[in-house]
């Protein structure tokens, strides 16, 4: 609950302001502008939280029901990794994507699934690290791997990261903003399309998230 109210909190706080202070004073357009990119900036982070807790629930629930189909998941990986190259400009991103990689699954599951990897992955990694997304064909297995230059994670930490609302460390000392739903959510739609995940350490220092279904 603590980790969800700070996800809750600090976004709110800062989109009241933004908009009491544009309400308040005549802004020059080019702050007004700002202000407005800032604000919304914000309210991805409370959209994401939000839907990844409804779709969680409905897939712990079993009430999730949308029928899988043959998709390009190239086509979804990497359009996700632009998004996130247009969000994160001053971010290093690696974005390697093996064409005509298709699967049967359900495309906004798997949308989550990949945007919460790269979200996690730009979440941990430090500003001048590099974040590899990479997708393969090998064989009949379909591999995406997305690969941060992070803190790491414990080897006695690396399961439990699955668990939900579960995150590393102290939740008070904690500076790293998070809620434990992501990656949990992530495991489930691995599940849910019969597929396996799993983490690795990355060298020097990283996480190695890899998802591999069976075409």
């Amino acid at each position: 609950m603590m980790a969800v109210t700070h996800e809750l909190n600090t976004p709110m706080a800062i989109t009241k302001l933004n908009l009491e202070t544009m309400q308040k004073h005549h802004l020059e357009e080019e702050k007004r502008q700002k202000l407005l990119r800032s604000t919304l900036q914000e309210i991805h982070p409370l959209d994401t939280l939000a839907n990844n807790i409804l779709v969680s629930s409905q897939l712990d629930a079993g009430r999730y029901t949308t029928p899988k189909e043959e998709l390009n998941f190239s086509d979804l990986v990497s359009k996700a990794g632009e998004e996130f190259k247009n969000r994160y400009p001053n971010r290093q991103w690696s974005i390697d994507v093996e064409q005509e990689a298709d699967i049967t699954g359900d495309a906004n599951l798997l949308q989550i699934l990949v945007s919460n990897l790269l979200e996690n992955a730009a979440k941990y990694s430090p500003r001048e690290g590099k974040i590899i997304c990479r997708l393969q064909l090998l064989n009949r297995t379909v591999r995406l791997q997305v690969i941060d230059e992070g803190p790491g994670i414990p080897d006695n930490e690396k399961k439990k990261v699955f668990d939900k609302f579960y995150r590393i460390g102290n939740e008070g000392t904690r500076t790293t903003k998070g809620s434990g739903v992501g990656v949990y959510l992530c495991k489930k739609i691995v599940e849910e399309h019969h597929g396996t995940i799993e983490v690795a350490d990355n060298s020097p220092s990283g996480c190695n998230f890899t998802v591999s279904f069976l075409t």
